[in-house]
């Protein structure tokens, strides 16, 4: 099979510290965000007006999706719980049903099995990604008002429940999704996230590669952090596995407990993309998957 080298492309925003207009350090890291309430039988406040996430809301939200919490990186996407309570929002606050949750992959492939819809790298496996139906909203407008939106992926299916994820943009129909294909996708859409979108100097970046269906893969451990004016190669961490030049991260959970520091100075306040190379080429082939929310300008004073 055709072997070549690939880039994972990643966008975020860093920021000096009371640098930018119309940002504040209280509210929420990412570019879509609700106020910090999410509708389901009842309100549960997951984010207080501070910023701060709120364990018991936080676990409530995950016993109804059906999400662990037990381990931290196999938790719901929090960029996922901020963007649900932003589309809430945009719809008078309506009350979300949710027709399906998270899927471990194990669920997943059961489904598959099945002949259900459901794909064989599915944001469900990820906690990134429900089936919900929105009260009073048709599911045909919630497709149009995020289609349009360009930031993840909607699925319209012809009734009143709808698919939304936070994974690249992209859209589809009942007639269009090909979730029922059995075939195998051979690590064509891995992603890779960051856990939020706005950071600051000197802090830490999680990053977490997902929609992998093969393990192990192998990425450099330098990586570039750029924009149109800067560039700077920074160091790929991890706590699970040995630092060589080329890592190879053998399992799911190795691969999404990956990290990189900010330094302190050396970064102005914009947006920046993150590249990160693989090597040790395998005999599948890889590709390209852009990913970013939205495009957010920030001004230094």
């Amino acid at each position: 099979m055709f072997k070549i080298r690939f880039i994972c492309v990643i966008f975020l925003v860093v920021l000096i510290s009371g640098a930018a207009q119309g940002f504040s350090i209280k509210q929420s890291r990412f570019f879509y965000a609700g106020d910090g309430v999410l509708v389901l039988d009842r309100k549960i406040r997951f984010r207080d007006v501070q910023g701060n996430y709120l364990e018991p809301g936080l676990k409530e939200i995950h016993r109804a999706f059906g999400a662990p919490w037990a381990l931290p990186y196999e938790r719901l996407s929090l960029r996922f719980i901020e963007m649900l309570d932003y589309l809430q929002e945009q719809f008078n606050h309506g009350a979300f049903s949710i027709r399906s949750g998270y899927r471990s992959p194990n669920a997943n492939q059961s489904l598959r099995k099945k002949g259900k819809l459901a794909a064989m790298s599915s944001m469900h496996i990820e906690g990134a990604a429900a089936d919900l139906y929105l009260q009073g909203a048709s599911s045909q407008k919630i497709f149009a008002t995020v289609r349009d939106w360009q930031c993840c992926g909607i699925g319209y299916y012809g009734s009143q429940h709808f698919h939304l994820d936070t994974g690249p943009a992209r859209w589809w129909d009942q007639n269009t999704s090909k979730t029922e294909s059995q075939a195998p996708q051979e690590n064509e859409k891995i992603i890779i996230q960051t856990t939020q979108d706005i950071y600051f100097l000197g802090e830490k970046i999680d990053l977490q590669f997902m929609r992998v269906t093969n393990y192990p893969i192998d990425v450099n451990t330098t990586v570039t952090v750029e924009s149109k004016n800067k560039s700077l190669k920074l160091d790929l961490r991890s706590d699970m596995t040995n630092l060589n030049a080329c890592m190879t991260l053998k399992n799911r959970s190795e691969g999404r407990q990956l990290s990189i520091h900010l330094p302190e100075k050396k970064l102005e306040a914009g947006r920046y993309q993150i590249k990160i190379t693989f090597c040790n080429k395998r005999d599948y082939v890889l590709y390209i998957y852009l990913y970013f929310f939205g495009t957010l300008i920030f001004y230094i004073q």
